[in-house]
């Protein structure tokens, strides 16, 4: 099944579920989608589908998934996810001609974006995909939730 959202389109898959355990966080711990920061750190953070804490590098990498700062500030951010995994030049990123959007990082590759829903949960920037080719897609890792 396909889903159109400003004017892109998305496969609607069934991601790989973990288990539970691996996939939950107390509820006082920031969850996949959110952007935070400590008030002690310049640095940023995005807690990625897999509840992973990811580290944003730099600005260049901030500015090519999103187009404004957003972000909540949450002092036990690091005691909930102690390891963080930098998102090292992500991009965001379709093949011309096909409709489905990736997210691009240097540490997992490309991993498809199931829907429209998953895109905004994340605010991701419609205008900072770009096109390239070739995109191999990691097929048991989609960004999904």
């Amino acid at each position: 099944m396909l889903t159109a959202v400003a004017g892109m389109v998305f496969a609607l898959v069934t991601p790989t579920v973990a288990a539970a355990s691996e996939q939950a966080a107390p509820a006082s711990c920031p969850q996949p989608g959110q952007r935070v920061k400590t008030s002690t750190s310049p640095a940023i953070y995005l807690v990625d589908p897999d509840f992973r804490l990811r580290s944003i590098p730099d600005q260049a990498t901030y500015f090519s998934l999103w187009d404004s700062w957003s972000y909540v500030i949450n002092d036990g951010v690091l005691s909930c996810y102690p390891n963080p995994v930098p998102l090292y030049d992500a991009e965001l990123v379709k093949e011309p001609g096909d409709p489905r959007v990736y997210i691009w990082d240097a540490y997992f590759g490309f991993r498809h974006i199931v829907d429209g829903q998953t895109f905004a949960r994340y605010g991701f920037s419609w205008s900072k995909v770009k096109e390239r080719t070739p995109v191999e897609p990691k097929a048991d890792m989609p960004w999904f939730q």
